[in-house]
Parts: structure tokens; sequence; C-alpha cells
């Protein structure tokens, strides 16, 4: 419960009175109107100044950030190695008991080390491998191909070649929620696309696109990449003018073909780029969530797997909490491979 003091006005009246007022005395000496002014309001960052010195000085700035970033970043990671290795349905770590490596055999083996039954948890683990992976080996690509092609034409002197940005930019900012619910509208059962289709008598019955086996793998692509499309295609853009305009007139002026200068100057020295678009679209299509989760596709990602698994929507099992931890140390794992690798073949190309 908040003190009164924190809900009355002429208490913040005093604080901010007395504020000023050391500012105030702080900042005697310092010459100029304005220069006294911002001295007398930061005050508390001068005087940390002093007294921790310049060098030390950003340090002090970091140090929130590290402190937030720490506690919401490398605890939870502390504490999802804990869960991995312990049983029970609570988080408490005093009500779980230690495991080892139990949770592991329970996603890899054939059989149930608990009771020698045939195991279906590893079926399942498997089967959001199996899905993860071929998600990601149609989307990345495709996402790859497409936002290079639409950078490469925004690059160009275009009509309205801003507001064309804009707009292959714009679902970026959209939640994926919201990206969820403006492709629900379209792919459900009476959404405008089955309507449409029926209208045109090419169906003859409406479909639900987003859980039909034949179709949502197809539209799950589709959905996710035009949802993160126009970020990698602004990082293309951007690795697209850096490159000398110099390079293209020589070009121009030796009479060389688009196609020549594309295989010869703009491919080369966009890679780079390119490896770090790659590299980052794989990491972010192997974590692929929200937009799936909210779509309800007919199919289960890791991450989705992972959330089902532990419990957090649905009931709790002993078991279930320790097996979603082990699973996304395993899809962690990944994504450290290849963020390795990106640093790899970054620092390679570097050299080269």
């Amino acid at each position: 419960m908040m003190p009164e003091n924190f809900l009355n006005l002429n208490y913040w009246y005093f604080i901010t009175f007395i504020y000023l007022f050391v500012g105030f005395l702080f900042s005697r000496g310092v010459i100029g109107s304005v220069t006294r002014l911002m001295s007398i309001v930061g005050w508390p960052i001068e005087l940390a100044q002093k007294l921790s010195g310049t060098k030390s000085l950003p340090y002090l700035f970091l140090f929130p950030n590290i402190l937030i970033f720490g506690l919401f970043t490398f605890l939870p990671l502390f504490m999802n190695f804990g869960f991995s290795v312990t049983d029970g349905e609570s988080i408490n770590f005093s009500s779980r008991d230690y495991s080892g490596s139990d949770n592991l055999s329970r996603i890899v083996l054939e059989k149930q080390i608990d009771t020698g039954v045939e195991n279906m948890e590893d079926d399942k683990f498997k089967a959001a491998i199996a899905d993860t992976f071929i998600f990601v080996l149609f989307q990345v690509p495709i996402m790859i191909l497409i936002a290079l092609i639409t950078a490469i034409v925004l690059n160009r002197e275009i009509v309205g070649r801003a507001f064309w940005r804009a707009v292959y930019f714009y679902p970026v900012m959209l939640s994926p929620v919201v990206v969820a619910f403006l492709w629900t509208l379209i792919l459900k059962r009476q959404g405008l696309l089955s309507q449409t289709l029926m209208s045109w008598n090419w169906i003859d019955e409406p479909i639900q696109w987003l859980t039909d086996p034949s179709w949502t793998m197809f539209w799950s692509v589709l959905i996710y990449t035009w949802a993160n499309l126009g970020f990698y295609m602004l990082i293309l853009l951007a690795g697209l003018q850096s490159i000398p305009k110099d390079l293209y007139e020589a070009a121009e002026m030796d009479g060389t073909s688009d196609q020549r200068v594309f295989w010869r100057i703009t491919l080369p020295l966009l890679m780079p780029i390119l490896l770090v678009v790659t590299v980052l679209s794989l990491i972010k299509a192997f974590q692929a969530f929200e937009e799936l989760f909210a779509l309800q596709v007919g199919w289960i990602s890791l991450v989705s797997y992972i959330f089902e698994t532990a419990g957090l929507r649905g009931q709790k099992t002993t078991f279930g909490l320790g097996i979603a931890a082990m699973a996304s140390l395993l899809v962690a794992l990944l994504l450290i491979l290849l963020s390795l690798l990106q640093f790899y073949l970054t620092r390679r190309q570097v050299k080269l």
C-alpha cells in the first residue's frame, strides 16, 4: 500500500523545491543562463560525473540497463536450466525433485523411463522438429528472395518510392495478434477467400485454409513472410545504398548489361549483408510462434510445443515443465550454433 505522502501534491511540491534548490546551489559559478538552467535540472548527473570520473561514467549509465537485462534474461535462463533437471508441477524449486537428465530421455527415447511403455512424448517433439524444419526450409529462402527483389526495386528511381517503402515496412509495425486477426478474416471457413472462390465456381465448398493439411503450411509460410518481409527488406536496402555509385556509373559507361552488373557488382558487395539477413531470418523462423499460435494453424512449431507442454495453456503435469525447459534448451543450443555461424561467416567475408 502506498504511503499517503505519495498522494499529496504539497509533498511533491516540497520535493521539487528541494531538488531545484540543491541544483541552484550546485550550479553556482556556471556561466550562461541556458547552461546554468541545464545544470540546475541535471545536477545529479554532474555530481555523479565528479564523484566517479569521466571514464567510469558510461558504466554508470549502463548499469540500470545491465541490471534489467540480467534480471529478465540471464535469471530466467538459469531458472530454465533448473527446471530442466527437476520434476514437479510447482515453479518453486524447493517443491521440485532433482531428476538429472531424465527430461532429456523423456523427449528422445522410444520407451518411457518411468513406466517402460511406448513413449508418446518423443513423437510429439520429433513431429514439432520436423514441421518446424519444413517451415524454415521454405520460409527462409522465400523471405530472402522476395526481400532482395523488393529492395532492388525500391532502390531505383521509381514514382512514389518513399510511399512504397513505407507500404512494405508497414506489416512489421503490426502486432502479431493483429496480423493473425486480419488473415483469419480472409482464410477462415466462411472467410473472404473461400467466398470469393465459390462465387467464381473454383471450389464447391468453403475450405478451412489454416487447418487443412494440404494448405496450412503454405499459408503459414505466406503470412509469416508477409508480416516480417519489411524488416529484412530494409536491411538489404541499406546494404544496396552503401554500394559506391561510381561502380555502377563505370559499368554503365562500359555498356555492361543489368544482369552482369547484378552478378558481378551488386551481389558480391551485398553478400556480407545477405549472410546476416540469412542467419537472422533462420533464427527468427525457428522462433516462430506468435502469428502461428494466434492463427491456430494445423501444425505445431517447436516454440508452440514448449508453450503447450509447459502447461501454460491447459492442465499442468508432473513432468511437463521440466520437459518443456529441456526442449527449450535444445532450441537455444540450435540458435547459439546459428549465431556462431553468422559470426564466422561475417568475419570470413570481411577478411575476403
